[in-house]
């Protein structure tokens, strides 16, 4: 490490970062458009200029993002010679800029917003019109651009050439007349575009899917984890007003997913908003499957589990936690069941950058706990065999399949614990569970590194965790059997 000293304080800097770097990690906001710390530093947007002295040579003010950390150097953040050079930069940039921020998606969270705020710099000295350029420019299925609002920072253009390493933007044409534009008009493709909105400092760069839907102050945004996929990447689930799940963005995590996200994650909002639920609890009733007493059910649950335990069978989706899945392998500890979990194959969305193919988010954590891993068709050779069967987890119907659940004997006896509505002719009980954005636990991703879950959205009312309603259900089993 290098010794530096930063607005008064002395510090430890890594010599391998920019000075910007180091000025982030101990505290000292310094502005910056082009540079990411996920991204090739360029000095493009000279905007995080800092004042520096090296030695006895004079104080200068340079770009923080292009300049090596040297031993000894002396930095000042809020220099006014700094910020004066900020405010040049910012009108400069503010020159061209449309003041659509009204109407922009990006309003609330705008770097250019933030800055200009900060550095006071309200007014522009020159009178001429503003540049007209092309808007709500479609670049492909997932991103809209509006060439009036780009400041050519080009971190879009670098994180397509660095990070997916599928070059498709560049810079075109020169001077004022420059513009970001996809190489010969074509559309963007690729799994991870959505990533071009999040760095985008300003509004050029915006989400089909997300225009116009809800004004970032509104969202309320919690920590927790991807589902999509066994990489388990680090996201904020955004919730407006605390009811419908808006936006996945991806939340930095250098261990697994860096500052990154795939679209395949991103944009699994139907998952988190599903139009129908299923109810607290279900009962097979004269008429069909009617809504219950959680209590009621449990009870019946409970008879029926103890009625039916010599030939039983437990299975968990792998969407289940670490801590749903112990309360599982008690219960089927106590029907004396080998515990499983439904392992759907792989699908084709397996790169070299975030998405593993493996569409089981806690399969290591699973396996790690010993339950064995079956295929939709060997769980359903399983039930076939059995008298009793438990299917536990949020998306665990869906997994075994429907139409091969309905094809069951009727005589088996059903129970399932699912977030979606589901009636086959076996299905004695069914009690909802909430999704992966309506509880909290624990996953182990491919790697091995335990990802937590954070309760985003509350589940529908009378819904218990999954891993309480078993431990309700292992109760009154034991309960039953000290009455016998």
């Amino acid at each position: 490490m290098t010794k530096i000293t930063i607005n008064g304080r002395e510090v430890d800097a890594d010599p391998a970062q920019p000075l910007i770097r180091a000025c982030h990690d101990h505290g000292a906001d310094v502005p910056m458009y082009c540079y990411h710390p996920g991204l090739s530093p360029v000095g493009s947007c000279r905007i995080c200029q800092v004042e520096v002295q090296q030695g006895d040579m004079p104080p200068r003010v340079v770009v923080a993002c292009r300049t090596p950390v040297v031993e000894g150097m002396v930095v000042d953040t809020e220099a006014e010679r700094a910020h004066e050079t900020r405010r040049e930069c910012l009108e400069f940039l503010l020159k061209n800029h449309p003041l659509d921020c009204p109407i922009c998606d990006k309003a609330g969270e705008c770097d250019l917003q933030d800055y200009a705020f900060a550095e006071g710099q309200g007014k522009g000295r020159s009178a001429e019109p503003r540049r007209k350029l092309e808007k709500r420019k479609s670049l492909g299925d997932v991103i809209v651009l509006d060439q009036e609002r780009c400041i050519l920072c080009s971190r879009c253009t670098r994180f397509m050439e660095e990070v997916p390493r599928t070059p498709q933007l560049t810079v075109s044409d020169l001077g004022s007349r420059s513009v970001i534009e996809t190489f010969m008009d074509r559309p963007l493709t690729g799994n991870y575009q959505g990533n071009l909105a999040d760095i985008c400092p300003v509004g050029a760069l915006t989400l089909k899917e997300f225009r116009f839907q809800a004004r970032v102050w509104n969202l309320r945004k919690t920590p927790s984890t991807c589902a999509e996929c066994s990489r388990g990447c680090a996201i904020t689930v955004e919730t407006l007003r605390g009811g419908e799940v808006k936006r996945f963005r991806p939340r930095p995590d250098l261990e697994v997913n860096q500052y990154w996200m795939c679209d395949t994650g991103r944009f699994a909002l139907d998952r988190a908003n599903l139009p129908a639920r299923l109810p607290a609890a279900t009962l097979r009733g004269q008429s069909g499957l009617e809504e219950a007493d959680v209590e009621d059910a449990v009870d019946v649950l409970a008879d029926m589990v103890g009625a039916h335990r010599a030939s039983a069978v437990v299975l968990v989706s792998p969407f289940a936690t670490q801590e749903e899945a112990a309360a599982v392998q008690r219960l089927a500890a106590e029907l004396g069941a080998a515990p499983a979990f439904v392992s759907p194959p792989p699908n084709d969305l397996k790169d070299d950058v975030l998405h593993t193919g493996d569409p089981c988010p806690n399969r290591r954590g699973l396996t790690g706990l010993g339950f064995e891993a079956l295929t939709a068709e060997d769980a359903l050779a399983r039930l076939a065999d059995a008298e009793l069967a438990v299917l536990a987890g949020e998306r665990v119907v869906e997994l075994v399949g429907a139409e091969g659940l309905a094809a069951v004997r009727a005589s088996l006896r059903l129970v399932v614990l699912d977030a979606v509505p589901v009636d086959v002719p076996a299905l004695d009980v069914a009690l909802g569970v909430p999704t992966h954005v309506e509880k909290s636990g624990t996953w182990v991703n491919v790697d091995g590194v335990r990802r937590r879950l954070s309760l985003a959205v509350p589940p529908p009312v009378g819904v218990a965790p999954l891993e309480q309603t078993v431990e309700r259900m292992l109760a009154r089993l034991q309960a039953a059997e000290v009455r016998g």
